[in-house]
């Protein structure tokens, strides 16, 4: 087989395989139904397509370990474990999506999977601090991006199309060499299924689920500390950027008016925006834009400038959250 058309396969292989997973999971039986608050959708939608992003990753890194496309290592350096973390996350999103699992069960094993990614995957070394809470902040780190993932999951194409860019982003700062890349190699197979998803996400035919946030939240929480380790901290933090704005200010914005952090609701940006009439894709490609420009200057930015990068497109970030916030 020529190498072109090895590359072809490498590159078409996922989005295809994924597609061809979605429409089982439409066939499942799995819905995703209106309440009447936090959900925007009319009608029972086909929901847990994550389950065809997810299981298409993990095929895909499998078949490329057996073509030595993978180190013989990939299990043991961090990149099996970061991949196994991801499909635990999902298998507790589909049991959501399934079963409407109690909000505190389902924090807890997340918090479970948190911990234990944190303390058997890629280790961060902070300089000056105890390795107990390296390994603590990772925990939280990694919680707070599977749960920032599913925060923002609430519109066609949003949440999985900027998490596909922030994969890709997260792959082209660890580099293509060293044990880092089989990381690296996942991410960019995950961030293929994903546009295989997006050809039925896009148009509202089948949801992501908490099978997709969760366990793409976890994909990209694990793939990022590679990063750090490759970089910095604040260089991993600046690709995530465009969900943190919107979930933290939106935590915020309803503790200090005395409602429940804890609640769903539709208060987030792009909830508001669809809300006021806008459509889906317009508000996705909105994020994906922002996607892009962390990217960017992730990349660009120089190790001990990236505090400052991420505070300046922080703050930039916070004023678009305002201002949509008060029109």
């Amino acid at each position: 087989m020529s190498p072109e058309i090895l590359a072809g396969l490498r590159f078409a292989g996922p989005v295809l395989l994924s597609a061809l997973l979605c429409a089982l999971v439409v066939r499942s039986g799995i819905r995703d139904a209106p309440d009447g608050g936090r959900k925007t959708q009319k009608t029972a939608v086909p929901n847990s397509g994550g389950v065809a992003i997810l299981l298409t990753t993990a095929l895909a890194a499998w078949l490329a370990a057996q073509a030595g496309l993978l180190s013989n290592a990939w299990l043991d350096n961090g990149a099996g474990t970061i991949l196994a973390a991801a499909l635990v996350a999902g298998v507790i999103g589909l049991v959501d999506d399934i079963s409407s699992m109690s909000a505190r069960l389902k924090l807890f094993l997340l918090v479970i999977v948190s911990v234990t990614l944190a303390w058997l995957g890629p280790q961060l070394t902070l300089p000056g601090m105890p390795a107990f809470v390296a390994t603590a902040g990772v925990a939280l780190w990694l919680l707070i991006t599977m749960n920032a993932v599913n925060f923002m999951d609430g519109s066609n194409g949003l949440a999985m199309g900027a998490s596909a860019i922030m994969l890709v982003g997260a792959a082209n700062l660890v580099g293509g060499s060293g044990p880092a890349s089989d990381t690296a190699h996942i991410a960019v197979t995950a961030s293929l299924a994903i546009l295989g998803f997006l050809a039925w996400n896009l148009p509202g035919r089948l949801y992501a689920g908490d099978s997709g946030s969760l366990g793409i939240g976890a994909l990209f929480g694990g793939a990022s500390i590679v990063v750090a380790q490759a970089t910095t901290v604040w260089t991993a933090a600046i690709l995530f950027l465009p969900f943190l704005v919107d979930v933290m200010l939106t935590i915020l914005w309803r503790a200090r008016s005395g409602r429940s952090v804890m609640t769903a609701h539709r208060e987030h940006a792009y909830q508001l925006m669809i809300r006021g009439g806008w459509a889906h894709l317009p508000v996705a490609a909105i994020w994906w834009s922002f996607s892009g420009i962390c990217w960017f200057a992730a990349a660009r930015a120089p190790a001990h400038l990236a505090i400052w990068v991420f505070l300046g497109l922080a703050a930039a970030g916070s004023v678009l959250w305002f201002g949509q916030r008060l029109t």
